[in-house]
C-alpha cells in the first residue's frame, strides 16, 4: 500500500508540473511571441466567436455615447497589421513577460479583464500591435488602476490561440496571472542610460 501511495503522488506531482501549474516561469520576450514564418503557427481568427472585453452600457451616458466608442475601437481595431504568425511551442508554458496593461474590463479601482501588450499606449492612442505582439488576460492577481501607467511583470500559463477583443485582434491568452512590478536590476539600468 505505501508503494502505490508515494506511486500515486508522484504521478500527480509530475503531472501537476508538466502542466505549468508548479513549473517556474520561463521568461521570454516579445520577440519571442513573433515566430518567422517557418517557425510559426498562421493566426486564424474565427469570426463567429464572441468578442472580449465590449463594455455595458452603464459605462457610458447612454447609448451614444457607447455607440461612440466602439465606434473609435473599430475604427483603431481596422488599422491593425494583418497576418502573422504566433508561437504554438509556448502554448500551455507557465511564462513570466514584461508589458504594460490595456484595461478592458474593471471591477471598482480592479482591473479584471485587460489586453497585454509591449508599449504603453498601445491599443488606445495608436493602432494595435500585430495580434502576436498582445496577449489577452481573462483575470489577474494583484493589480489595481494605479498599475497602468508603469511596466510590470505577468506569470501565468500562456495559450496559443486567437482572440478576438474590443479593441484589437490577440493571437494569446492568458486565463489567470500573476502582476507585479516591474524593476530592473543595477546592470540592466546602465544600458538605459543614454
Amino acid at each position: 500500500m505505501g508503494k502505490f501511495l508515494m506511486r500515486f503522488l508522484l504521478a500527480i506531482f509530475l503531472l501537476t508540473y508538466n502542466t505549468g501549474l508548479l513549473a517556474e516561469p520561463r521568461t521570454i520576450t516579445w520577440d519571442d511571441l513573433s515566430p518567422p514564418k517557418e517557425l510559426g503557427t498562421k493566426l486564424v481568427f474565427d469570426k463567429k466567436s464572441a468578442v472580449k472585453g465590449i463594455p455595458g452600457e452603464s459605462e457610458f451616458d447612454g447609448k451614444e455615447e457607447l455607440s461612440i466608442f466602439l465606434d473609435d475601437m473599430d475604427f483603431m481595431k481596422s488599422m491593425q497589421r494583418k497576418g502573422g504568425f504566433i508561437n504554438s511551442k509556448l502554448n500551455k508554458k507557465k511564462i513570466k513577460l514584461a508589458g504594460y496593461v490595456t484595461p478592458l474590463s474593471f471591477d471598482g479601482d480592479k482591473v479584471t479583464e485587460f489586453l497585454f501588450v509591449p508599449y504603453k499606449g498601445a491599443c488606445i492612442h495608436v493602432p494595435p500591435p500585430p495580434a502576436n505582439q498582445i496577449i489577452y488576460v481573462k483575470s489577474a492577481e494583484g493589480l489595481g488602476t494605479d498599475d497602468l501607467y508603469f511596466p510590470v511583470w505577468i506569470i501565468g500559463v500562456l495559450r496559443a490561440n486567437s482572440v478576438s477583443t474590443v479593441m484589437a485582434e490577440v493571437g494569446y491568452s492568458i486565463e489567470k496571472a500573476t502582476v507585479s512590478p516591474y524593476k530592473r536590476n543595477v546592470f540592466q539600468r546602465l544600458f538605459d542610460l543614454k
